[in-house]
């Protein structure tokens, strides 16, 4: 598989190109161009958030857990006192940091149900729900940085596909087909309950109604030039 620099080296830049597409039709302001970056980038290392290596999941964990608590924190009403936001900035990066932590490590395995399309989709629809139910993003703005997660997060299954093809002698290494994989054939209860978990979310999720037509209007693209 790809090791962590590769994923982040190649999602930066690609995630990168297609939030600045964002700004270039209009589609969303610097702020919300940002989010979508971080959400990218986020989803660009995920699927290895279920790996045995521990200096990458350690890396992984430090990254989103400081990251989930100044979002808690934004989230909070504007002239709270210091030490209450201080206090809440702890308590979300010590509850991602550790409890999180572990809770992976023992109930996880690599390259199992979390590291498959699935598994992105997933993902993609809870970090909707939570930046529309907890961080209060209009129903736009959170559907398009779990799009952006999505497509951090495929990005991430891609790169460990091709690095399972062994171009020197032309053969597929075993692991070949474990990570870009729409479930587990060996364990279809869990597949089943995948799937029913990411329709839960869809349904918990807002209503995609306004983000499709808004990102479907042509009067977005029409305006660009691509030469003076």
């Amino acid at each position: 598989m790809a090791n962590f620099k590769t994923h982040l080296s190649v999602t930066c830049p690609i995630i990168g190109l297609a939030a600045t597409a964002l700004l270039i039709t209009d589609l969303a302001q610097p702020h919300e161009v940002l989010l979508c970056f971080v959400m990218g980038d986020i989803g660009g290392i995920l699927p290895d958030i279920d790996a045995n290596q521990s200096v990458i999941l350690g890396l992984i964990f430090s990254f989103l857990a400081p990251v989930f608590a100044f979002f808690v924190v934004f989230a909070q009403q504007s002239g709270s006192p210091v030490l209450k936001l201080f206090l809440i900035w702890l308590l979300a990066f010590f509850g991602v940091k550790y409890p999180l932590f572990f809770l992976f490590i023992r109930f996880t395995k690599h390259r199992g149900l979390i590291h498959s399309v699935p598994g992105g989709i997933l993902f993609s629809f809870l970090g909707t729900i939570l930046l529309h139910k907890v961080f209060l993003f209009s129903d736009v703005t959170a559907w398009m940085a779990g799009l952006f997660l999505f497509f951090g997060f495929v990005i991430h299954l891609i790169l460990d596909e091709i690095s399972s093809i062994d171009f020197s002698q032309m053969r597929l290494k075993k692991s070949f087909g474990t990570a870009l994989k729409l479930g587990d054939s060996k364990d279809p209860t869990a597949t089943s309950v995948l799937y029913v978990t990411i329709i839960g979310l869809y349904l918990l999720a807002p209503d995609p109604g306004h983000f499709l037509t808004t990102i479907l209007d042509r009067g977005h693209y029409l305006h660009i030039q691509i030469l003076p």
